[in-house]
């Protein structure tokens, strides 16, 4: 069966009530976590997870069906994981930078919270076959939007006032896009710093007001 067609098992069988329950769940979601960027996605198995949890294979069993149903209880809290840092910055960017260091701040904020996962993501991105049928993964594009969304209102006038919801979605996908190939696979002639400057900069002249926009080099010549 090719994987076009394949299917996947990715609900769990039961979930855990009492608190010794509650620890062996999470204690193999926890072991698979680990595992996958250090094996893989394929070499990773039940086997391994079981034994890296310190626990039974019958007790995996007794919760999950096979290993997609942990994979996919992994990526939920990698997804809880980001949004809840993309959160907390969001708030931080809001309260601490100025109109024009929001978009930069912004940026660097998503790129320091892929690079912290960056071994993960890159499973993720680049092994697990059912990553986009996932509705954690499915979630985090419209939640990136929310949270920029937030952010460009806290720019202000800093914003052109035609900057409308579709341009908004084009910025988001540039910059993710961007920032997950500068993050899992990074090019060797330019570093990272320089790049982040570049995309801040070519996002803040996409949305700038033209009233905020810095002075050209005919008007100084003036």
């Amino acid at each position: 069966m090719s994987r076009s067609t394949q299917t996947f098992d990715l609900e769990v069988k039961k979930h855990p009530v009492q608190r010794r329950s509650r620890d062996t769940f999470e204690a193999l979601v926890g072991a698979c976590t680990g595992l996958l960027p250090e094996r893989g996605y394929a070499g990773t198995t039940t086997n391994h997870i079981a034994e890296r949890a310190g626990v039974n294979i019958a007790s995996l069993y007794e919760y999950f069906p096979g290993k997609d149903a942990i994979v996919a209880q992994v990526a939920d809290r990698l997804v809880e994981r980001v949004l809840a840092r993309l959160a907390e910055g969001a708030a931080s960017v809001m309260r601490d930078a100025g109109e024009e260091e929001a978009v930069r701040r912004w940026i660097e904020l998503i790129h320091d919270t892929v690079l912290r996962e960056r071994a993960l993501v890159a499973v993720f991105v680049y092994q697990v076959p059912f990553t986009h049928a996932l509705p954690s993964m499915q979630a985090l594009g419209p939640r990136l939007v929310e949270f920029s969304q937030r952010v460009r209102e806290h720019a202000g006038p800093f914003v052109h006032p035609t900057f409308s919801a579709a341009t908004l979605h084009l910025v988001v996908n540039l910059v993710t896009s961007t920032i997950m190939q500068l993050a899992l696979d990074p090019p060797s002639d330019v570093p990272a710093r320089a790049l982040l400057d570049e995309l801040s900069e070519r996002v803040e002249a996409w949305i700038r007001s033209p009233s905020s926009a810095p002075r050209t080099h005919a008007a100084d010549s003036r």
